[in-house]
């Protein structure tokens, strides 16, 4: 063996042995590697993933909320038998559900305006141009305090009118008798009338259906001869 191939093995062997040498030459390619994945793979997935996902992505546009009434004789009021899904249906490009509509009440229970909440500032000036058009309704901005506020009787509660000053709630409740009707305090007032007070008594139930199968079987029954009149409140 020549002097010179003598000199390269013994070199060779001496890097083997070298523990410095065996891990630097391992960390080389993984700190490459892991500089890689970083700029093009696993770095750049989870922002891919973020844009994309649609919980993560914040909306440009938020919600809107609005005061919906009418203006017929410059009196602003709603009609007392209009429904929640009137007022989707005449406001059918905005994207409104029975959940986005609330009610405003007096104190004599008639509907004053309804309150509306739009999935966005753009639905919300839709209604507004829808509004205008028709010419019978107007639509105010409200703030989202003012919509969280209002409570809403979702067509859970029936509005009894008539019934007898003198009637307890054993009476009510025996008028009632049949119904799924959550049981007393029942909420009772005077309201004005002619030629005397017209006592109304507020029924909760359980479930829609049950406030809708009582006035459909209720409504102009008799409460201790006096006959009553019903009414579901949205």
């Amino acid at each position: 063996m020549s002097r010179l191939a003598a000199a390269v093995l013994r070199r060779g062997v001496a890097a083997s042995r070298d523990p410095s040498s065996s891990r630097l030459a391992a960390s080389v390619p993984a700190s490459a590697r892991l500089f890689s994945a970083d700029a093009s793979g696993e770095a750049a997935a989870p922002a891919a993933d973020s844009q994309n996902d649609p919980f993560l992505k914040a909306s440009s546009e938020g919600l809107a909320f609005g005061r919906f009434y009418s203006n017929i004789g410059g009196v602003n009021r709603l009609e007392k038998n209009m429904l929640k899904t009137d007022i989707i249906h005449h406001l059918d490009r905005c994207g409104l559900s029975l959940d986005d509509v609330k009610i405003d009440y007096n104190r004599g229970f008639n509907p004053l305006c309804a309150l509306l909440r739009f999935p966005s500032k753009a639905a919300f000036t839709t209604a507004i141009r829808q509004t205008s058009q028709s010419r019978l309704y107007k639509m105010d901005t409200i703030s989202r305090d003012e919509w969280d506020l209002k409570q809403s009787f979702d067509g859970k509660a029936v509005l009894l009118q008539g019934v007898p000053r003198n009637a307890l709630p054993e009476d009510i409740e025996r008028f009632l008798c049949g119904t799924n009707f959550e049981p007393p305090p029942f909420e009772s007032f005077l309201r004005p009338g002619v030629p005397e007070p017209i006592r109304m008594v507020l029924v909760k139930f359980r479930t829609k259906t049950d406030a809708m199968n009582a006035f459909i079987t209720k409504n102009r029954g008799f409460c201790l001869n006096n006959q009553v009149s019903m009414r579901v409140l949205q």
